[in-house]
This record gives structure tokens, sequence and C-alpha cells, in this order.
């Protein structure tokens, strides 16, 4: 019996022993899983770390401070959260001057915030209200030329000095239909070997025929105009007071406004233009707004224009050489220099404003949203900003080319191609217009090549209007 005994606890010892290995290991396992668990989620940690160290859980970023302004130009993905902005909140308290008076603006305009408001009120008036009303802005972060141009913001009227006399620029004196292109250049007083050379190709005005032939061969009236300031100098100034009312009287084709003519001064300009125009030129369908270094095909022009008076958009219409995703330059040495103190974010999709062409309706009713947008230093970007406040972008046309050619130029029919191209000098300007105007041998079929179709509905294009949708506009 003892011996039975003895047997019975020997086996029982044995499945004991056996039960407990396999309890530890199991319990062995769910640590380690748990350890990995937690490994995943934390993220891996540094060489030398304690068991202590895995177990702490991960910190939870705090929320986001709804006093910071929203800026959002992006989005990026986390793994924890969905897809998210990628500049969302401004960590730092640093106000952009222009993001800050517009926001003002576009408080007053909001019919969710103010519900009550009339949306008829001058705007105009609260453009020079939220100038007024600006406080806490550090000045010093600024540039002197910045602190000019901000000082003069609120002004949007100055005095004419010359204009054409009762006719909007110079064509043909005896035209017998509506005008098609007005022709307005940007220039300045020293420049008129520039003026000369346009004057001579490209901006002759009169009636002009299209580049394509056949049946369809109508000609269209094409006039001429030349936009300039004052010089900043005195001296400077006097000098070519004369000679600039000398150069009116004989041509007839100079706009000029008691204003100084600087680059940071183009949206100021570009709105007075505007003004004029839509008092002086009430039977012209189309404006091409250029510098006096373009050269422009106008046969080639007139044809694409000619087209586009048949399309059911034509008060939508502004074709260019379009830029996407622009964004300010930091660069202290650039002439486009928007120093982050001053303006934050993403740049609106524009045309570039070296040459650019536009329906007379749409610079109507740029110049009625142009009164709730603040100005702004870089001209093209302003017009963009006027633009996408109408829910709107221009047209990329790939003939339009306002940088200089290199290889491509030295083909025979390369000037027939083209729509705009920025010239070398007045000479270069007078060549490439000579070239254009030759249509035997192997150029005699050349044509500028249309816009290829689904350019509207790229996926460059969507993106440049989600980067500066009319939405995250409101929100600034």
């Amino acid at each position: 019996m003892a011996h039975i005994r003895c047997r019975w606890r020997a086996c029982m010892l044995c499945l004991c022993t056996s039960c407990l290995c396999v309890l530890l290991l199991f319990l062995y396992m769910v640590i380690m899983m748990s350890v990995a668990m937690k490994k995943h989620v934390a993220g891996e940690a540094p060489l030398g770390s304690s068991m202590d160290d895995y177990m702490v859980p991960p910190k939870i970023k705090a929320p986001p401070d709804p006093n910071d302004r929203f800026i959002a130009t992006g989005a990026v993905k986390t793994k924890t959260y969905s897809a998210t902005p990628k500049v969302f909140w401004d960590k730092n308290k640093q106000v952009a001057l222009w993001n800050q008076l517009q926001k003002e603006v576009d408080a007053q305009l909001n019919p969710i915030l103010r519900p009550g408001a009339p949306q008829t009120a001058p705007e105009a008036s609260l453009l020079s209200h939220s100038l007024s009303e600006l406080r806490g802005f550090r000045h010093s972060s600024l540039t002197q030329q910045l602190l000019l141009y901000v000082s003069s913001m609120s002004r949007r009227q100055y005095p004419v000095l010359l204009q054409p006399e009762g006719q909007c620029g110079v064509g043909d004196t005896q035209e017998r239909g509506p005008t098609l292109l007005l022709l307005a250049i940007k220039t300045s007083a020293q420049n008129y070997r520039n003026r000369q050379a346009i004057r001579q190709s490209w901006g002759r005005g009169g009636l002009v025929y299209p580049q394509r032939s056949g049946a369809e061969r109508r000609g269209a009236y094409v006039r001429r105009l030349f936009l300039l300031g004052t010089e900043r100098s005195p001296d400077l100034r006097n000098m070519t007071s004369d000679l600039l009312r000398l150069e009116s009287q004989h041509y007839g084709d100079l706009l000029q406004w008691d204003m100084w003519d600087s680059p940071l001064n183009g949206s100021m300009q570009r709105l007075l233009f505007w003004s004029w125009f839509r008092d002086s030129c009430g039977h012209t369908a189309f404006v091409l707004e250029g510098d006096d270094q373009l050269f422009v095909n106008t046969p080639a022009l007139v044809s694409l224009l000619q087209e586009q008076l048949h399309t059911p958009h034509l008060q939508d219409f502004m074709m260019g050489n379009v830029v996407v995703r622009g964004r300010p330059q930091r660069n202290s040495h650039s002439q486009e220099f928007i120093p982050e103190s001053f303006y934050r974010g993403w740049y609106p999709m524009y045309a570039r404003g070296e040459g650019r062409v536009s329906s007379a309706l749409l610079l109507q009713r740029l110049l009625q949203v142009s009164d709730r947008v603040h100005l702004f230093p870089i001209e093209q970007v302003y017009v963009g900003m006027c633009m996408i406040r109408l829910n709107l972008s221009p047209t990329h046309h790939p003939a339009f080319l306002p940088s200089e050619w290199t290889k491509e130029e030295q083909e025979p029919c390369a000037a027939h191609r083209v729509l705009l191209l920025h010239t070398h000098s007045p000479t270069h300007m007078l060549q490439l217009w000579e070239r254009s105007n030759t249509h035997t041998g192997p150029c005699a079929n050349a044509t500028v090549p249309p816009s290829p179709p689904g350019a509207l509905d790229s996926p460059l294009r969507q993106e440049g209007m989600l980067c500066f949708s009319h939405d995250v506009w409101r929100s600034l």
C-alpha cells in the first residue's frame, strides 16, 4: 500500500510540474505581447531605457489654442489622426500685417458673422477703417519701402497728368466698328526707345488682320495706350515732364498719373487704369496688359480673341502664363520680396503681369471687387486675389512666354508660334516683328498652336485652386 502511494505522488508531481511550466510560459508570452504593443504605440525607446520606460503611456498633445490664427497651407497625414492641414495653427504669436487687415474687412462683410449688416455698404470705407484700427503691429519688422507703402495703402485716387483726348488710346481714326483689343502697356518716362519700337511694330494699332487664312479672314480694330507714373527724383521729374508732354501731343497715346513710378505701386496703377478704362472705353472687348519689353504677335492674338467672342463665358475670360502654388519671395534682395511679417500663406493662382489678356467685362467686375481687397505690393498677385474673390481663375496658354528664349528662337518659324515673348532690347523686338510678318517658304502655314485640351481640368490647376481656395481666403 505504501508503495502504491509513493508512485501516485510521483505521477502527481510530474503532472503539476508540466502544468506549472506551461502556465509560466503563457504568462511570459502575455507579458512580451503587452510590451510589444506598448512599444509600437509609443515608438522606439532609446538605448539604455528600462522596462519602466516602456510602460509609460505616450504623451497626448494638448488641444490647439482657439486664439491662434488659421492659415492652412496644405495637408499631412499622421498615424493617430486623419488628414490635417500642414500648418494648421500658428504656434508663434507674430501676426502678418496684410492678413490682419484683410481679416477685419472680411469679418465686416461676412453675412454669417454679421447677419444684419447690409451687403451694399461702402467697402472702401471698410478698408480705411481697418487701417486706422491697426494696433499691436511691430512696424520695425518691415523695410523702409514697405513702411512707405503701408502709409499710402488707403489712398485710391491720384490726379491724371496726361491722357488721350476724346478716345480710348490710338488706333484707326476712321473706325467703322467697335474696338476688339486695347494694348495697355506699362512703361516709364525714360523708356522712350521701347515705346518707339512698339509703335513701329506690334503696337501700330488700326485694322489688324488675323493670322489664320481662308474665307473667315476678317480684320479687327486694335488700339494702343501707354501707362506711366512720375519719377521720384524732383530733378528727373522736371526734366522728363516736358518731354512727355511733347510726346503726348505728337502721338496721343500716353496716360500718366501723378504717382511715383515704383514696382510697389503697380497694383494701384492697375486700379487707376481699370477705372479710366470703364469711363473711356465703352466699346472695347479685350485688353492686353503688359510691359514695354514685350513682343506680341498681334495677328495671332486677334485670331484667338475673335474665337473667344463667341464663347458663353466672356465675362470670366483671362488668359496668360499662369502660376500655380506660388509662394512669397523671402529673399530680401528680390524685387518681389515680401517679409513674413507682412504676408503669410499661399499666393492665389495668377497670370503673370508681364503680359495677360482679359475681357472688358471681367475688368469691370475686378474693379468692383477691388473695393473689398486691400492693396498688395505685387500687382499680378493682387489681380489673382481679386480673381479668387469672384471664384475665378485665369486660363493658361503655352504660347504666352514672359521669359526669354534660348535655343527655340533659332528655329525659322519660331516667331509665328508664340503669342507673347519677353525681349532683350528694342532692336530684338523689331527683329521678331519682322520675322513674324514673313509668310513665305516654310513659314507660310506656321500658326500659334491651340491651347492643349483639358488644360482647365489638369491636376496641377486643381491643386492650385485648393492651395488658395475661396473658403481658405475667407478664413485668412
